[in-house]
């Protein structure tokens, strides 16, 4: 309570898994972490997380592990967030895990920074062996997934590295099987967007672009033509189908066949440039019948030379446009 923190409920329940008879060895290894840097909020929750850290011993079991840390180009801030979260790091051998782990990630990866960041995104991947990963990185290289695109994925999501073998070899075939091709970079959007959700918000998210009169051949093209299509929280999928089909009278069929639209800010650019097109149309500028993907992914200048500098009318078609885009913090598809 006195050194860490604690409050008396939560010490009683940390003092039922550490004992120890003085405080000479707790407070040597809270020595440790206090020259380290870390606050007392970060070994509140290294202690909660993982009381049996009190009882280590700190010349060979924290020391060597922290300097290990330091000499891989760790900066201290990432070393004290990093164990704050996964203080499991103290309880592997430094020779025959973690070293064996880095040097494998930094070998894949070509880089130590990259490395570095993969392990900041997920400490546990130091509790992988390099053996394990080898396996996981085989599947890929025999599907006839390029280096630089498994590189790719580990980097972008190094959970993949705890994942079982035998569903990761069925995901990949179900991938295959999708239409996404091993050798291109969607292949690897494609299972970190399937590896990112459970098969129950997979088939809900289905459900929900049902209920637009989507069939399912129209949602998976659209999800091999951009895999963060089905990434989309579910609220999202219905707001962009409502302002496009409800608010525009667009067709949904049109959304699946473009479906980089979804992937936009509703109120940064969605919902601010829908309000332009009507307000063209009310114009009699552009037909109803308009449909053009540009008008919503070209970015900010080339947008407003395309389609509001040339119109006669483009001072005033500026000014409306200014104002939804400063209203964007405030408003949403009820403005229409």
């Amino acid at each position: 309570m006195n050194k860490c923190g604690f409050s008396l409920k939560s010490a009683l329940e940390v003092s039922k898994q550490v004992h120890f008879e003085t405080p000479y060895k707790p407070d040597s290894v809270l020595a440790v972490f206090k020259n380290f840097g870390f606050s007392k909020s970060h070994i509140l929750n290294l202690v909660r997380r993982r009381p049996a850290v009190l009882l280590s011993k700190p010349k060979t079991t924290l020391l060597p592990k922290l300097e290990f840390f330091n000499s891989k180009g760790f900066s201290s801030p990432d070393v004290i967030k990093i164990i704050s979260s996964y203080p499991w790091v103290f309880k592997y051998s430094l020779e025959n895990q973690l070293v064996p782990a880095f040097d494998f990630l930094e070998n894949s990866l070509q880089s130590d920074a990259v490395a570095i960041k993969a392990i900041k995104r997920f400490p546990r991947i130091l509790n992988v062996t390099a053996e394990n990963m080898a396996r996981v990185v085989d599947v890929l290289r025999d599907s006839g997934v390029p280096e630089k695109n498994i590189a790719l994925l580990i980097r972008s999501r190094p959970s993949i590295m705890v994942t079982n073998l035998e569903n990761f070899k069925k995901l990949i075939e179900e991938v295959t099987l999708m239409g996404f091709h091993p050798c291109k970079s969607q292949f690897i959007e494609a299972i970190r967007v399937l590896t990112s959700m459970s098969r129950s918000t997979w088939e809900k998210k289905l459900d929900v672009h049902r209920k637009w009169g989507l069939s399912e051949e129209e949602i998976l093209q659209a999800f091999v033509k951009c895999p963060w299509f089905m990434s989309l929280s579910e609220e999202k999928i219905m707001a962009v189908m409502d302002l496009f089909v409800n608010k525009l009278g667009w067709e949904s069929s049109y959304i699946a066949k473009n479906p980089t639209f979804s992937s936009y800010s509703l109120e940064k650019r969605l919902i601010p440039r829908a309000l332009v097109l009507q307000f063209l149309v009310s114009k009699g500028l552009v037909g109803k019948s308009f449909r053009s993907l540009a008008f919503f992914n070209t970015p900010e200048d080339k947008f407003r030379q395309m389609f509001i500098d040339h119109h006669g009318e483009s001072t005033q078609i500026l000014r409306f446009y200014e104002e939804k885009l400063n209203l964007s913090s405030v408003v949403n598809s009820s403005a229409f």
